[in-house]
């Protein structure tokens, strides 16, 4: 029998950076979390990866179709905490929070016989794995696997929606499509992010101006949490240019 041992110890390291979201949690949480859409291209042959019903697939001007991951997220500099991550380290809306937070240290994009590796801390994070945390994964099961599932499910869920919007990107944004194809050919394959609100053109049942009016003061809070920081270019310039795009439904 092969088991490991996880056991959150609340040190807040794992709550920076980037935050994978659903489409409905960026909705809902678009007055909150500096908004963006992130592409990730899976390389052919990467062993893990639960393509299937949840991947996207993106065949716009390349020999072969790219199998994308797809998801809304909050785009935060790797080094900055969660906005609503308490001085204690705890979680301040843990009641609601995103189902990526619910779900860790596994990961529903992922086969569930190939979490082995989500279960080892990052250097420097303080995650319990001796013999004093439970058991979490036997035979490359998870032992209680009720918010992966739900994680699952949704990203199942949502995957008719996004591959709608990428193939939209796909007619319509020939700058996503080069950049695509130029991640997807990386050793390491790089994430291509976009401007949420080109989720919401593609969708026109969707409110952007009710979304422009909760995201913009968000994207200005960040712009100068980040100005100056030489970490954030990237970041910072996003801030910039998603403020100018939603500036036009704020007239």
């Amino acid at each position: 029998m092969n088991e490991q041992r996880f056991a959150c110890t609340a040190c807040g390291l794992c709550c920076h950076g980037m935050l994978p979201l659903s489409v409905e949690e960026a909705f809902k949480w678009a007055h909150v979390f500096p908004l963006a859409m992130s592409a990730t291209p899976i390389k052919p042959g990467t062993r893990g990866y639960a393509t299937k019903g949840v991947a996207v697939i993106f065949s716009a001007g390349a020999k072969k179709p790219i199998q994308l991951i797809v998801t809304p997220v909050a785009f935060i500099p790797p080094t900055a905490p969660c906005p609503q991550l308490a001085d204690t380290g705890l979680c301040s809306i843990h009641e609601e929070k995103p189902q990526r937070c619910r779900t860790m240290p596994f990961y529903a994009y992922k086969e569930e016989e190939s979490q082995r590796d989500m279960l080892v801390p990052r250097p420097g994070w303080k995650c319990a794995t001796g013999d004093d945390a439970p058991v979490v994964y036997r035979d490359r099961k998870i032992v209680g696997r009720t918010e992966f599932q739900r994680e699952r499910d949704l990203l199942q869920g949502q995957a008719a929606v996004l591959q709608r919007y990428v193939d939209f990107l796909g007619r319509y944004d020939p700058g996503f499509t080069v950049r695509v194809q130029t991640a997807s050919k990386a050793a390491v394959p790089g994430r291509v992010i976009v401007g949420f609100v080109s989720y919401l053109r593609q969708n026109k049942e969707l409110n952007v101006v009710d979304f422009a009016r909760r995201q913009h003061p968000v994207l200005r809070k960040w712009q100068e949490k980040t100005s100056g920081d030489a970490t954030a270019g990237q970041f910072l310039a996003y801030y910039r240019d998603a403020m100018a795009d939603l500036e036009r439904y704020l007239s």
